[in-house]
């Protein structure tokens, strides 16, 4: 009996190892990356062999655009259209954004997952005619947003400031797909702060995908990456007549699971995977008032590929036909932005005001508003050398008081909360609000 059990166990040796060298052998992958995970990591971490050097220029640029039929509107863009620019790249690959700002107005770009302080989007901020450079290495793989983080940074992103971010897994690649992306978001033409907004619109435009349907193929894998953009309502995601396989929060680590509708948070992501055995037209949306209001869409399921073939491109993901740079055109084409042009970006402007003798500044009410001419009150303050003036803010934002040569900086002052700085030198001191570099004063010192 004991001579039997060795044999069966030296059998079973054999046979598992014989099928761990057939599984590499079939897994060029596995064997050429490496996994660098310990059991005290909060998620698994994997050391891509090759990474690539990736560089993308987004510019922030005011556009208008058509945000439905008929309907024209000013935005806040990257690139000139609402979403920006899908950027893809592979986990561990060394990624640089170089962000131009065209615009009167502050703008950053935060990337989601992780990074450092100086490339997190949010300090600096990029005043207008200024450029930034920011760079970091993909450490998780999955989908993630970008999108502007000036104040408030609910209007910069309800204007159209944001985009979709693929990072493509280093190992164990995700099965080949047809794939989408789509960004979930809010617009109101006449106030970009409404609270519940005109518009739903699955990548910046009303029922685009009505009259232009996203195309698969029966028996097909697709998968669509999508963000949740919204800054009041939650995007609950229906696909009709299938169970969707989901990734929740877009991240690849996570366990996948079958629904019928997923919830995608404001801020959050989902990659979504699904099948369709019947040729035919099916809708996806947003369950709930969104789907009246801008995001329904159809899918049709065609019987073969050979009318996709011509605009699909390579994915990242080996074996994968990507749809996204067919969007992207369809986006152009549909909004047909028409960019604006601003001179004299960045050039300070003399503040002609009559000079008061106080050493109290209010910053006023609703004067993140560029419609509003006196940002403070006084604009133009006289104080004697050694003077300690103090600035409230009496908006309901946060804004900055900063010297145009960078001297002094409060830093946020939150809604509600003042500031104080002591002059110990005379002359003319300039300054600004960094987040709303339209609002300008001064203070004379003698």
């Amino acid at each position: 009996m004991k001579q039997n059990s060795i044999f069966y166990i030296a059998i079973g040796v054999i046979i598992g190892f014989s099928v761990a060298v057939f599984t590499l052998m079939e897994s060029p992958d596995i064997q050429t990356t490496e996994a660098s995970s310990s059991s005290e990591d909060v998620y698994p971490k994997f050391r891509n062999q090759d990474p690539q050097t990736v560089s993308y220029t987004l510019i922030a640029q005011d556009a208008e655009i058509e945000v439905a039929p008929g309907v024209i509107s000013t935005v806040w863009t990257y690139n000139g259209t609402v979403p920006g620019p899908t950027l893809r790249f592979t986990e561990g690959d060394d990624v640089t954004v170089k962000f131009v700002n065209e615009t009167p107005y502050a703008h950053t770009i935060h990337f989601h997952g992780t990074h450092d302080s100086a490339n997190d989007g949010v300090f600096p901020q990029i005043m207008p005619g200024e450029e930034y450079t920011y760079n970091f290495v993909a450490k998780e793989s999955g989908l993630f947003m970008y999108h502007c983080h000036a104040f408030p940074t609910s209007e910069h992103v309800r204007m159209g400031m944001f985009g979709g971010m693929i990072i493509d897994p280093a190992i164990r690649p995700m099965e080949p797909a047809r794939e989408y992306f789509f960004a979930l978001s809010e617009f109101d033409p006449n106030n970009a702060l409404e609270y519940f907004t005109e518009y739903y619109m699955i990548n910046g435009y009303a029922n685009q995908y009505m009259d232009n349907p996203i195309q698969v193929v029966k028996g097909e894998l697709t998968r669509f990456y999508v963000a949740g953009i919204g800054g009041v309502l939650q995007s609950p995601f229906h696909v009709h007549s299938t169970i969707m396989k989901v990734w929740p929060s877009g991240i690849l680590w996570n366990e996948p699971y079958f629904a019928q509708t997923h919830l995608i948070g404001n801020g959050d992501t989902a990659i979504i995977e699904a099948t369709w055995d019947e040729p035919g037209k099916y809708l996806f949306h947003v369950h709930g008032i969104q789907e009246e209001r801008g995001s329904m869409a159809i899918i049709e399921v065609l019987e073969d590929d050979s009318s996709l073939l011509d605009v699909q491109t390579p994915s990242n993901n080996k074996g994968s036909h990507s749809m996204i740079e067919w969007q992207e055109d369809l986006i152009k084409s549909l909004e047909q932005p028409q960019l604006i042009s601003y001179d004299n970006l960045g050039v300070s402007a003399v503040i002609d005001a009559v000079k008061v003798s106080t050493d109290q500044v209010s910053i006023v009410k609703d004067s993140w508003n560029p419609d509003i001419v006196e940002s403070y009150v006084p604009l133009a303050i006289q104080v004697n050398l050694g003077t300690t003036v103090a600035w409230t803010n009496d908006d309901f934002v946060a804004h900055t008081v900063t010297d145009t040569e960078y001297s002094f900086d409060s830093g946020f002052i939150q809604a509600g909360n003042d500031w104080s700085y002591t002059f110990e030198k005379s002359g003319e001191w300039d300054y600004f609000c960094t987040l709303h570099p339209w609002m300008k004063g001064t203070v004379s010192v003698i």
